[in-house]
């Protein structure tokens, strides 16, 4: 049995399933973290190339980035939110692998890639049917995020996967925000 197709279809059927695949591939983490550093690096070729090589801006107003930057943004993101997941799981008594947790993510990165490019082609037919796909996939990849959270750290709930995933972001935008004031970025001083 081929593993990609069969992975994308329990994703999309069983996301828990999916991700208790992944989870038993048990690879090493150098080769998890290669797996992970691959597919950010093909993420961000494809949304180059998507939007002809030209600088890409994370947020309406912030300088575009280059391929570089956004690699480094998104990868380091990314094993950021893993290692607050991760972190915060311990507080459940859990006891999933981080190798594992990088795994779980690169396969979402893979999902999000073959999303946006169906959304490209959708928007050559309409407009207005890719943004109605748009708003159902992104329900749709956070159902399948929570069933792979949940089968990584083995929590034996969705609503516990999603708590920690919540609380990983928080985690990593307190984080964020304290390394920024760290290096210097303070809060714009608003006169009153």
């Amino acid at each position: 049995m081929n593993l990609f197709p069969a992975l994308l279809r329990l994703s999309l059927t069983n996301p828990t399933a999916a991700g208790q695949m992944l989870v038993n591939l048990r690879l090493t983490l150098s080769t998890a973290l290669s797996a992970f550093a691959l597919v950010i690096i093909a993420a961000v070729l494809i949304m180059f190339g998507l939007s002809g090589f030209q600088g890409m801006a994370v947020l309406p107003g912030f300088v575009p980035l280059s391929p570089w930057a956004l690699t480094a943004l998104m990868g380091g993101g990314t094993l950021g939110l893993v290692c607050c997941i991760w972190l915060i799981s311990r507080a459940f008594s859990q006891n999933g692998r981080f190798a594992d947790g990088l795994l779980v993510f690169a396969w979402i990165q893979v999902l999000q890639i073959l999303l946006h490019i169906a959304q490209t082609v959708l928007m050559v037919i309409s407009i207005t049917m890719a943004g109605l796909i748009g708003l159902f996939a992104t329900v749709l990849m956070f159902w399948i995020l929570f069933g792979l959270i949940n089968a990584w750290l083995e929590l034996d709930s969705m609503l516990k996967a999603a708590l920690c995933f919540v609380l990983g972001l928080v985690a990593l935008s307190l984080g964020g925000a304290f390394l920024l004031v760290l290096l210097g970025f303070a809060p714009a001083q608003v006169a009153l």
